[in-house]
């Protein structure tokens, strides 16, 4: 989809703040239930709800329930999770369609949806007659509901773009819960120039005042309303809830803080907050004022490029070790650069030490080396890189080098090393704790040394079958003729010398 440009608005009057010419004003209800604390208490706190939804009236513009509205309370295990799903969440679907087409009203509420891949967590879109519309999947889906509840994120490993969803001429952006924190997606959001973004949330933790800044300044930076609907821990809790309508200005307009029932709140959603762009500039909406000045080579690497880090990556692995050399012979940078545009998984290098304290990677049947300072600024995050810490001189002080280089560049999550020396590994571990290691050698020392991988020579299942006992991905040398027999053996990464 081609983005519309966001252009400055000429003023001649040098006001702080004005805003445009009003159209019709929409009144917007959020419904704000009780959490069940218990999973015994979910069918009380649901029919709390189905009951709010029968008391909207025709009056009603826009109505917006909170996060898992099928599921309105704490269950134990997955099973009664799915349980309550089941019992409640056709039901629900069903009754906010009605609710929508009664009211003539837009409406939005999170549930699951079932998916051929599997539950999701989805912001539901019905318009005025009570039709479904449009669907958001929540983008940062929280480590309990993947693991623990099963949900479904394949989704959210590949790029794409903010959802905008336009409805009788307002555009609406969505955010749910998570999502919020990551301030990364306001920015791509605004571009959008959306009216009003929905929150649908579960929050239940943080303190009111924390939720409110989060809230402003969602709503200042998207040049939007927000409208967000939460649940109640209870009428004198100190935090979640919160459920508000915050106008671009970040004024908040209504906060329940921890009451239930429904908040009523009439805006228009064609006001824009408007400011001079800068001191004695024309005035212009917020994010437009920013896209003036962003300056996002600055900031941490982000968009369509980024790969999957180590922990999500796929179980296999291709590793082309120098990258496309056979392909690219000139230059190792550019036989990186072609692996790299080839989407090959994995990319291995082998470090060492110049005598002027750089650290070079060792090309691979290529006549030159470069250093890892100009691979790591063209490359970081694009791929995984395997390095192998080679010959002498990794003692504390180098690895310290290695790991100050790999964090300017964001690199930690996208990189992992290997070694044949125990102790360089343990250097390794001192400098970066959290950094994936790969041990070449024994599968026991691997384990005692607290890798997580382990490069194995023998080709035999017996190698793979130890190193997945021993919880550690096996990793092993190979060629583009014999990857396929080593994944069928059970290899999770081969290492190819000859990668075109």
């Amino acid at each position: 989809m081609k983005m519309r440009h966001l252009t400055l608005i000429a003023c001649a009057a040098a006001l702080l703040s004005v805003f445009s010419a009003q159209a019709k004003p929409i009144s917007s209800r959020v419904i704000q239930p009780p959490y069940a604390p218990t999973p015994a208490g979910i069918p009380a706190s649901f029919e709390w709800m189905m009951n709010q939804l029968q008391q909207c009236t025709p009056d009603l513009d826009l109505i917006v329930l909170p996060e898992f509205s099928d599921v309105p309370g704490r269950t134990k295990t997955r099973q009664e999770y799915l349980d309550a799903v089941d019992a409640n969440n056709e039901r629900l679907l069903k009754a906010c369609a009605e609710t929508a087409a009664r009211c003539s009203a837009v409406l939005f509420v999170n549930a699951i949806d079932h998916t051929p891949e599997g539950i999701r967590n989805t912001t539901f879109a019905f318009d005025r007659a009570g039709k479904l519309v449009g669907k958001y999947y929540k983008r940062h889906v929280t480590a309990g509901e993947r693991d623990d509840l099963g949900f479904d994120v394949s989704y959210a490993r590949q790029w794409s773009e903010p959802d905008i969803l336009e409805i009788d001429g307002i555009r609406y952006a969505f955010l749910t819960c998570y999502d919020f924190y990551f301030y990364e997606m306001i920015g791509p959001i605004a571009l959008k120039e959306p009216d009003i973004v929905i929150g649908c949330s579960l929050q239940r933790s943080d303190k009111h005042h924390a939720l409110e800044f989060i809230n402003q300044f969602c709503a200042y930076n998207t040049g939007a309303y927000l409208v967000r609907a939460s649940v109640s821990m209870g009428e004198n809790s100190t935090v979640g809830g919160s459920s508000m309508v915050v106008a671009p200005t970040g004024i908040i307009l209504g906060n329940m803080r921890s009451r239930t029932g429904a908040l009523d709140i009439t805006f228009d959603p064609s006001e824009k907050y408007l400011k001079p762009a800068g001191f004695g500039n024309p005035l212009a909406t917020h994010p437009s004022y920013m896209e003036i000045g962003r300056r996002p080579w600055l900031y941490r690497p982000g968009g369509s490029a980024i790969c999957l880090p180590v922990a999500e990556a796929p179980a296999q692995r291709v590793c082309a070790l120098g990258g496309m050399y056979r392909i690219v012979r000139s230059s190792p940078m550019a036989a990186i650069g072609a692996a790299i545009a080839e989407d090959v998984d994995e990319i291995g290098l082998k470090l060492t030490l110049a005598p002027d304290g750089s650290i070079r990677c060792k090309s691979h049947k290529v006549g030159r080396s470069c250093d890892l300072d100009a691979v790591l600024h063209k490359f970081s995050c694009h791929t995984i890189f395997n390095f192998t810490l080679e010959g002498e001189g990794w003692n504390a002080e180098a690895v310290a080098k290695l790991a100050s280089l790999l964090k300017a560049y964001d690199s930690l999550n996208h990189a992992y090393i290997c070694s044949s020396s125990i102790e360089t590994l343990r250097h390794v571990h001192d400098a970066l704790p959290k950094m994936a290691r790969c041990l070449e050698g024994s599968v026991v020392d691997a384990t005692a040394e607290g890798c997580q991988m382990v490069m194995v020579t023998k080709h035999n299942r017996a190698a793979v079958k130890d190193a997945h006992k021993a919880g550690l991905r096996c990793v092993t040398h190979g060629s583009r003729f014999s990857k396929g027999r080593l994944f069928r053996k059970g290899f999770d990464t081969v290492i190819i010398s000859d990668y075109r």
